[in-house]
Order: C-alpha cells, then sequence, then structure tokens
C-alpha cells in the first residue's frame, strides 16, 4: 500500500513542492483556497479537510505563508495538534523563526508529535524542477525518518542543526539574496546610465567577481527584453523575510545595517507597486529616489 502522506498550504511554492510528492506517496492536500489544490488533485492527490489530514498522514507538510498561520493551524481554536497520532512527523517548509519553532515543538511534543522545521530554497521553479535546497533543523533521528521523503522533493537536503536551526538558515539565505537583488540592481542602473546595454553589464558580470543569482538567473533570464516576466514571489513575502532576518539578528544582538537599509527599500517599493507586485516588478520599473 502507498504511503498516505499529508500538505497543506499548497499556494505557488507549496504546490510546487508537493507536485514532486503526488507521483510516488498517497498524497492528501488542503488549502484554505480550495481551487489552489486543483491542480495536484488534477496529477492524482486528494483534497481533504486538515483535521482529517492530520488523522491519517504519519508525515503532514505545512507551507504557509507565515509562522503565525502555522500556530493558528495548529493550536488555534480549530486547531489540528489533537488529531495528530503520536509519532506523526510534522515537516514545515514555512519561512518561520527559532522563537515560533520553540513553541510548536514544546506543543507538539505534549501530544508525541515530532517536528522539522524545512524551510526551502531556490524558488518556485526549482522546487518543482526538483532543483531546490532544503534546510532542515530537528532530532538527528527524526530527520533520518523523513529524509527517504524530503529526498522526494530535493536531492539537495542538508540538516543544518536542531530545531529552529533550519529556519535561522532560510532568513540568512533569503536576507542575502534580497540584498544581492538591490545592489546588482544599483550596479546594472549604474552601468546603463555610463552608456552601456543592460545584456552586456550582466554578461561581463556573470563572468566576472560581481556575479550573484540576480544576475546569473533574474536578469538574463526574467528582465531581458521588451517586458518582464514574473518570479513568483511577492514584495509582500519579500519584505516579510527580510524583516524576519533582522528581527533574527536583533535576537542575538546582531547588527544588519545593509538588511535593515534593503527592507526600508523593500517597503519603499510595495508603496510604490503594492505589496502583490512580483519582485521582477521591482527589478524592471523601480529606480530609488535621490
Amino acid at each position: 500500500m502507498t504511503e498516505k502522506i499529508g500538505f497543506i498550504g499548497t499556494g505557488s511554492m507549496g504546490s510546487a513542492i508537493a507536485s514532486r510528492l503526488v507521483s510516488d506517496y498517497d498524497l492528501y492536500v488542503n488549502d484554505r483556497n480550495r481551487s489552489s489544490t486543483d491542480g495536484l488533485v488534477g496529477m492524482g492527490a486528494t483534497f481533504a479537510p486538515a483535521v482529517e489530514i492530520a488523522g491519517q498522514c504519519r508525515f503532514v507538510f505545512l507551507c504557509l505563508p507565515a509562522p503565525v498561520h502555522v500556530m493558528g493551524l495548529l493550536f488555534g481554536d480549530d486547531g489540528i495538534a489533537d488529531a495528530f497520532e503520536p509519532g506523526t512527523v510534522v515537516i514545515d517548509i514555512t519561512t518561520g523563526t527559532p522563537t515560533s519553532d520553540a513553541e510548536i515543538v514544546a506543543g507538539l511534543a505534549e501530544r508525541g508529535v515530532k517536528f522539522l522545521d524545512s524551510p526551502i530554497g531556490g524558488g518556485v521553479r526549482r522546487a518543482a524542477d526538483g532543483t531546490s535546497t532544503l534546510m532542515v533543523g530537528g532530532d538527528a533521528a527524526v530527520f533520518d525518518s523523513a529524509l527517504r521523503i524530503l529526498n522526494t522533493v530535493t536531492p539537495n537536503v542538508f540538516r543544518v542543526g536542531p530545531s529552529g536551526a533550519g529556519h535561522a538558515m532560510k532568513l540568512v539565505n533569503n536576507l542575502l539574496n534580497s540584498c544581492n537583488r538591490f545592489a546588482a540592481l544599483e550596479c546594472i542602473r549604474l552601468g546603463q546610465a555610463a552608456g552601456m546595454d543592460q545584456d552586456t553589464i550582466v554578461e561581463v558580470l556573470n563572468s566576472s567577481t560581481g556575479r550573484n543569482y540576480t544576475t546569473e538567473y533574474t536578469f538574463p533570464t526574467l528582465l531581458s527584453g521588451e517586458t518582464y516576466k514574473k518570479q513568483g514571489f511577492t514584495l509582500e513575502l519579500m519584505v516579510k523575510d527580510v524583516h524576519l532576518a533582522n528581527e533574527l539578528a536583533d535576537a542575538y544582538e546582531h547588527a544588519t545595517p545593509i538588511g535593515h537599509l534593503v527592507e526600508e527599500l523593500t517597503q519603499q517599493a510595495i508603496n510604490r507597486f503594492g505589496p502583490d507586485a512580483d519582485q521582477s516588478q521591482l527589478m524592471a520599473e523601480w529606480y530609488p529616489q535621490r
């Protein structure tokens, strides 16, 4: 019999991750926006209420917008935590925080339920392709029990430490990615102001030491030509991740002046384009005020 796996939260990222599981497992899916599960159901997944997923599946993925949504789903008025069978492993893909993880681990432990914080890096495209990176925090034995399932999502799976370490690593990664994004935007626009063509600037950067994900993928793939293509990640989510990273730094009394500047610049972009604007719109149209 094929093993039952649960997946709650099937937005753009969640659907991409879950699509890696639907062929190998008996996948049960749920989202408050039921229509977002239609593609997965069409691939063979089964839609089910979240509480039924909790009771039937021994491994349950969560991919929600923020830690507050995870807390609400698990322990809110209609929370599903009491429906889990002892020994169930909850795998949280959400971009969360070590602080929230500590509360979740404690609450689930009272019910005999295990927890892995397992955020993903690489974006929606790489999640769907199976080339993303999972950064996992949690007990080594629990990690080992889930590794075969995590490897179905991607072969790039790293246990980076105890509970909370995975989410901390994701915040470090996303903060650096956002810093690189603004730095690349600023420098490429400087090259254009000096009279060079955007594609030429990007090609040279990618052959030199200034290259990063934004120059290697975003500009040549999404921002080359007359119109930009969406990256699939909103400015609202971007500023949320940067803010959480800065909060993490503050908790450790670690200064992140560049990170705080990037948070400010991202908020300026939201004020101009709106929270639902794609990151690509920022890169294609936004110029900082002088």
